[in-house]
C-alpha cells in the first residue's frame, strides 16, 4: 500500500482574483506572497517525511509552491495531475518557457502542449474539459501510480483534481493522506 500525500498548491494570483476571466486574465498563474507564506508553512509540517517519490504538476503555481516545501527536491513532472481546464490559469505553458524559470527541474518527458493533451493550439485559448475528462487523468495516473514502486509519496497538485480523490476541495497548501 501506497501513502500519498496530496498538497495542494500555494494561493495563486487567480485564486485571489474577484473574476477570473476578467480582461487581465490570469495564464498560468504564479503563487501570491501569502501563497509563498502559506507553502513555507506546509514545509515545515512536513519536513520530517522520508518521502521516496515527488510528483508535480507542471503548472507554475505546483511547481513554486514545490520549490518552496521541497527545496532542493527534483519532481516528476505529471501532466496527468494538472488543473481542470476551465480558466485562464489553468492553461499551461511550453516546456521551453518554463525550464527557463525552474531551471532545476526536468521538463525532457513534457511535451510541448501538455495542458492540451498534446494537442497544438493557440496557447491563450481556454478549451474547456469536462468532468469526465478530468475523471479519465485520474484513472490514467492510477494506473501510472500502480506501475510506480514507491511507498511514501508527495504530490503539489490542484483542487479540482484532487477533489477526485479526496471528496472535497482542500485549501491551499492543505494536505490530506490518501492510502491507496
Amino acid at each position: 500500500m501506497k501513502k500519498i500525500y496530496l498538497i495542494r498548491h500555494a494561493e495563486s494570483k487567480a485564486n485571489a482574483a474577484v473574476d477570473l476571466d476578467n480582461p487581465t486574465y490570469y495564464y498560468d498563474a504564479q503563487i501570491t506572497e501569502k501563497g509563498k507564506e502559506q507553502a513555507f508553512k506546509t514545509s515545515k509540517k512536513l519536513k520530517n517525511i522520508n518521502f521516496d517519490t515527488y510528483i508535480c504538476s507542471p503548472l507554475t503555481r505546483t511547481m513554486e509552491t514545490f520549490s518552496i516545501i521541497f527545496p532542493g527536491k527534483e519532481p516528476i513532472l505529471q501532466p496527468l495531475i494538472r488543473e481542470h481546464l476551465f480558466h485562464s490559469c489553468d492553461v499551461g505553458r511550453q516546456p521551453d518557457i518554463l525550464k527557463n524559470e525552474f531551471p532545476l527541474f526536468n521538463f525532457s518527458k513534457l511535451e510541448k502542449y501538455w495542458w492540451n493533451n498534446n494537442k497544438p493550439i493557440n496557447e491563450k485559448k481556454i478549451v474547456k474539459e469536462n468532468f469526465n475528462d478530468i475523471k479519465n487523468r485520474l484513472n490514467k495516473f492510477k494506473i501510472w501510480l500502480n506501475d510506480n514502486n514507491s511507498s511514501t509519496i508527495a504530490i503539489v497538485s490542484h483542487g479540482t483534481f484532487l477533489s477526485q480523490i479526496t471528496g472535497y476541495m482542500l485549501e491551499n497548501c492543505e494536505h490530506y493522506i490518501w492510502e491507496y
